[in-house]
């Protein structure tokens, strides 16, 4: 059975297409048959647009940064929500109405939040992590800020290719490693 991943948040600037190709090129390198579906008008993946069918294959679908084109419909047909959020007040109410909108089209919807230029150096980061946690919001991972997503979407390749022992392609690794749990758990 394919299971499908909407990266989502109606924030623009989060990183729903970074992480969208980061997902999509962590999960090829562990041997996963990968589609790649694209909402955002944008169209700045490095991923040609193509989904699969079959049993493990996995589609990413990319997303604009609103709620529109189809995104609820989505949300009712997909397994999996990554919804990338910038730590600060800016980002968190269209993150919260994001998660409403998604969970009221799909209950069942399993969601996992990224913390994206974070630094545990930043009171406002620490603070933001601190209140998803207490909200009992499902933090997947914290990226930090680095050059190597810009180069890498530049030469249309992972930030683990371009730095491969950088915090933000171990980041990257661990969001990834912990997808496969729940997208491969008990199938």
């Amino acid at each position: 059975m394919t299971t499908n991943v909407i990266v989502v948040n109606q924030k623009g600037g989060v990183g729903k297409t970074t992480f969208a190709d980061e997902i999509a090129w962590g999960l090829e390198r562990r041997g996963v048959e990968v589609g790649f579906g694209n909402l955002d008008r944008q169209g700045g993946a490095c991923h040609e647009v193509g989904m699969v069918e079959g049993e493990g294959a996995v589609n990413i679908i990319d997303t604009p940064g609103y709620l529109g084109d189809g995104v609820e419909e989505w949300a009712a047909n997909a397994d999996v929500a990554v919804v990338p959020v910038q730590p600060g007040t800016l980002g968190l109410k269209p993150m919260k109405r994001t998660l409403r909108v998604i969970m009221q089209a799909n209950p069942e919807l399993s969601v996992g939040i990224i913390v994206n230029n974070y630094s545990d150096r930043r009171v406002i980061d620490r603070q933001f992590l601190e209140l998803l946690k207490a909200d009992e919001l499902p933090v997947i991972g914290t990226v930090p800020t680095a050059t190597a997503f810009a180069q890498g979407s530049a030469l249309g390749r992972s930030v683990i290719e371009i730095n491969p022992n950088g915090a933000a392609a171990k980041a990257v690794e661990d969001i990834v490693d912990q997808l496969m749990e729940v997208i491969f758990d008990g199938k």
